[in-house]
């Protein structure tokens, strides 16, 4: 082999290095077999790489080809039979590939060598050259006419990217226009070895960095020399972080948690824009710019993936290679010859039922298995948060300072989210999994029916020999089918004993928890009245971690409006005064500064007040209401004469104008709490409440405070019942909270004696639906049936046959508006405790359709344009005892007046959990944790 014809060395810079690639995995499980295929696959690679001048791949080959072959020659089953194998191996090869290997070796050795000492060389040169002409450049920058090279990528990355490439950041530096910091989250001792030769990079140890960690508690872990830079941070331009090789931020790796950190949990600091990684990380910058660095010769880390075991690059044989199944063999048309019997061949079409009900069974069971495999990772993740959230909490406890208590409360917020969420999954897979299991158990019914069925017709006809051959071929077909289904039943349960495993490590591990929490209150027995994050783990009728009620149990505040015991004054000899525009104040919204997409700020939890913040930010993701407060239009409707005096609308306003600013990661809606509070007792306080039952009373009081007056119709008797009850109902008040949010029922009350009618109107904001009882899964389209169908009503007063009668009543929707909201009644008085009024929940799945919801079926205005499409879920997570409200909503708003131009998050789905808001796929939007439903009209014109 030529020179000329010899790739260039890539795997390694000596031949210790090789040698380290050549292991084999373990072989005592593998037949001779298998391995003597395998070995001749290694050979022939290695003669191949050989041939096109790969001298490294190939002597990596022929060392795996030469242990497998050490291997196999101490087989039991090689020594039975040496020369079926020899013959299989082939006499010459081993001989042929350990003269080859030894040839590489010698050649690969010199070459090393000889590419060092050139390497060596090169360097010293290349970076006398960088040096020379940094020097010229410098001294002729103001005189040098511009070169036009080719394009290279420099400047800072757009806003929305959150990786920037070494060509960027070293014209960057080079240019040295932008304060830019360089954090590197290598292991101390790589940084030590090699690192960017700038003078704004420092050590993140990575050995310093774990999850729920705050700014300054870093810093203080930081090395010496890397803490007088890491202060500077607030003044940065740029904060480039880097890694070995990291192409992504990945979640839960090194860099999302020091991306969290700075940008979570540093609440002193404001960065200018977020941090962004190095894409390629410092190995991709040594390839390119090995001056520029402290030590050119540092020597990554290998990827495991495809040095550690070369052998991943094999496809090995499988059971299905060395024994194939014979696939079912269609028989050929047969015709019949004078004298032969007929037979009936109608079993055919029993026989191809078989097969379909075999093949839906397959699907049944890789479902199971995927659903059995992701329920596992699940029950990991859950050990993981729980592990997370005792580490946050004890740092809680022994932190001093109020503000970083503060953090941890919000940290501590976020993983009891979350483990709520993962339970919630799980029961859904659950109800899932019993549904497949139901379905496998009815085609399994099936096939043993058309079995026999298609067993009595071959036995008819027993007399024929391609019956009996039918017979056997049927016979063979099903034992394999039934060995291949239950291979897949036994991997699914292999990994449902797993998942159970791993739900009693976590059960004894919470256990240990409990204890630990036992002692410590014991020890500090006195200090027990400071203010608590949640209820304890093991007070009275708590379970696990579901003890909290919404997420944080923050100490009871109340507000000041409730402290305070207003004086009964007699204002009636007064003149009536109009209360001042809300906006004469300053609001309290405690932001945490940093740009975000418009309408995608989070809301801090004040205390159990999750179902609060569901709704808002459903409302706020209302396409035609975020126009209609951010455009101002809501001020010439302000009603100052209703006793709320307009302030829950200007509040709610605010806030919504807040949210769509883009200036904030999350705020508070305190004030809009404490004015809440002030006119609803049932809201005061930090206990949890029903998100319904703050729906319901919120749309009515916007509605107060946002009326306009209407003209109505001089002939009002003439119209229609239902339009005539519609301006009784609004006495010649509307708003825009009705025209978008009021629908109307109609009720008709039928005797069944005499068939006489009462029909009565009634009004809604959101139609409140039962669920079919004693279903775990249903769907929107069955529970809206249910609450529309009849249902008999003892005793009504017939007014015709002027008796108590039997009644029928009926209800029908004779009004839609254009934002459908639709609630799920999912809590119910357990009838067992009814004396206690103890309250449970259905989990019941409903599934409901995210697009095209045609609601003519259930409206006497039998239009073809009544569509709607959903826009948002208040989703309730838990029980009664402990639950948490999230909100999944899909941001449609193009307003000019909020000034939304289609950018990432435009028209996405995502999930706004309190201050968190982060992007979840419509896959993620159904579950059995959905609790009110809204859904925007294609076409509003058309229900007018």
């Amino acid at each position: 082999m030529t020179e000329t014809h010899r790739q260039q060395l890539r795997l390694g810079k000596c031949i210790e290095d090789l040698d380290k690639l050549h292991n084999v995995p373990e072989l005592k499980t593998k037949r001779a077999t298998m391995l003597c295929k395998t070995a001749q696959k290694l050979f022939e690679n290695a003669e191949e790489a050989r041939l096109n001048g790969d001298e490294e791949s190939s002597y990596v080959y022929y060392m795996k080809y030469l242990r497998i072959i050490a291997y196999i020659s101490k087989d039991k089953e090689y020594l039975k039979e040496k020369s079926y194998f020899n013959n299989m191996l082939g006499t010459k090869n081993p001989n042929k590939a350990l003269d080859a290997a030894e040839k590489l070796k010698s050649s690969l050795i010199d070459r090393y060598a000889k590419e060092q000492k050139a390497k060596r060389l090169n360097d010293i040169k290349e970076s006398e050259l960088f040096k020379q002409k940094i020097d010229e450049s410098r001294k002729k920058q103001m005189e040098i006419v511009p070169i036009i090279e080719a394009p290279t990528p420099l400047g800072l990355p757009g806003p929305d990217e959150v990786t920037i490439k070494s060509e960027q950041l070293y014209s960057i530096l080079k240019s040295g226009k932008l304060k830019v910091m360089i954090l590197d989250v290598r292991p101390g001792s790589a940084y030590v070895e090699s690192h960017i030769a700038y003078h704004m990079c420092i050590s993140v140890p990575e050995e310093c960095i774990s999850p729920g960690q705050s700014a300054n508690v870093l810093e203080q872990n930081l090395p010496a020399a890397s803490k007088e830079v890491w202060a500077e941070r607030a003044s940065m331009e740029l904060i480039v972080i880097l890694d070995w090789n990291s192409t992504e931020v990945i979640p839960g790796k090194t860099l999302h948690l020091l991306k969290t950190i700075l940008l979570k949990w540093d609440v002193k600091v404001h960065y200018a824009r977020p941090p962004v990684a190095l894409k390629g990380g410092y190995e991709d910058w040594l390839l390119k710019y090995p001056a520029f660095t402290t030590n050119p010769q540092a020597v990554p880390p290998r990827q495991e993936e495809f040095l550690d075991d070369m052998l991943s690059e094999i496809d090995y044989p499988n059971w299905s290679d060395l024994a194939p199944v014979t696939p079912p063999s269609r028989p050929k048309p047969h015709q019949l010859k004078p004298g032969e019997p007929i037979i009936d061949r109608a079993s055919k079409a029993v026989a191809v039922q078989i097969y379909e009900e075999r093949a839906r069974m397959q699907l049944i069971l890789e479902q199971q298995e995927r659903l059995a495999d992701t329920s596992l990772t699940l029950e990991m993740q859950r050990i993981e948060a729980e592990q997370d959230w005792e580490k946050v909490r004890v740092q809680r406890e022994s932190e001093q300072h109020d503000e970083v208590r503060a953090m941890f409360l919000l940290r501590e917020q976020e993983i009891i989210s979350q483990l709520m969420q993962l339970e919630n999954k799980q029961y859904d897979m659950e109800q899932e999994n019993l549904s497949l299991r139901e379905q496998l158990e009815e085609y399994q019914r099936r096939e043993r029916e058309d079995a026999a069925r298609l067993a009595d017709s071959i036995a008819s006809a027993a007399h024929d020999k391609e019956a009996e051959a039918e017979r056997a071929r049927l016979a063979s077909e099903q034992a394999a089918a039934e060995r291949e289904l239950e291979a897949k039943r036994a991997r699914i349960a292999d990994m449902q004993a797993q998942r159970v495993q791993l739900d009693q490590h976590r059960e004894q591990l919470q256990q240990q928890r409990l204890r630990k929490q036992h002692a410590s209150r014991r020890a500090r027995r006195q200090d027990d009245d400071s203010d608590s994050y949640m209820a304890s783990p093991d007070s009275p009728g708590a379970t696990g971690l579901n003890r909290s009620h919404s997420s944080p149990n923050i100490p009871k505040m109340q507000s000041v409006e409730e402290d305070m015991i207003i004086p009964i004054v007699d204002r009636s000899t007064k003149p009536a005064k109009v209360a001042p525009s809300s906006d004469m104040y300053q609001r309290d919204f405690q932001p945490v500064w940093g740009r975000v997409e418009r309408g995608l700020t989070g809301l801090k939890n004040l205390g159990n007040t999750c179902y609060m913040n569901s709704i808002v930010q459903c409302l706020n993701n209302t396409n035609m209401l975020v126009t209609y407060f951010c455009s101002g239009e809501y001020l010439g409707h302000v009603n100052r004469s209703h006793s709320t005096r307009g302030a829950i609308a200007e509040e709610l306003a605010a806030v919504v104008r807040a949210l769509w600013s883009g200036q904030y990661r999350f705020i508070a809606i305190k004030d809009l709490k404490n004015v809440v509070a002030k006119h609803q007792r049932t809201f005061r306080g930090c206990e949890q409440q029903d998100s319904h039952e703050f729906l319901t009373i919120l749309m009515d009081w916007l509605h107060l405070d946002l009326q306009f007056t209407i003209s109505v119709p001089s002939n009002k008797d003439d119209l229609p019942a239902s339009e005539k009850a519609w301006y009784e109902y609004t006495k010649s008040k509307e708003s825009m909270i009705l025209q978008l949010f009021y629908g109307q029922i109609k009720s008709t009350v039928m005797c069944t004696v005499c068939g006489k009618q009462s029909v009565t109107y009634e009004s809604f904001s959101n139609l409140s639906l039962e669920m079919p009882a004693n279903s775990n899964r249903c769907s929107l389209s069955d529970c809206l049936k249910l609450y529309l169908n009849g249902e008999t009503i003892p005793g009504w007063n017939c007014p015709s046959c002027k008796e108590k009668r039997d009644a029928l009543k009926k209800l029908d929707i004779s009004r839609l508006p254009p934002i459908l909201v639709i609630h799920f009644k999912r809590f119910y008085v357990d009838p067992q405790e009814y004396m206690c009024n103890t309250y449970r929940k259905k989990q019941t799945f409903i599934d409901f359709p995210l697009e095209d919801l045609d609601m003519s079926e259930f409206s006497l205005n039998c239009s073809n344009k009544n569509m709607y499409d959903l826009y948002a879920v208040s989703n309730h997570y838990g029980s009664m005892e402990g639950g948490h409200y999230t909100a999944a909503c899909r941001n449609t708003v193009t307003s000019k007046n909020v000034a939304c131009n289609k950018h990432n998050g435009y028209g996405k789905w995502h999930k706004f959990d309190d201050h968190l808001v982060t992007v979840i796929s419509s896959a993620e939007v159904r579950s059995s944790a959905a609790y009110i439903l809204f859904y925007a009209c294609h076409d509003p014109a058309s229900l007018s």
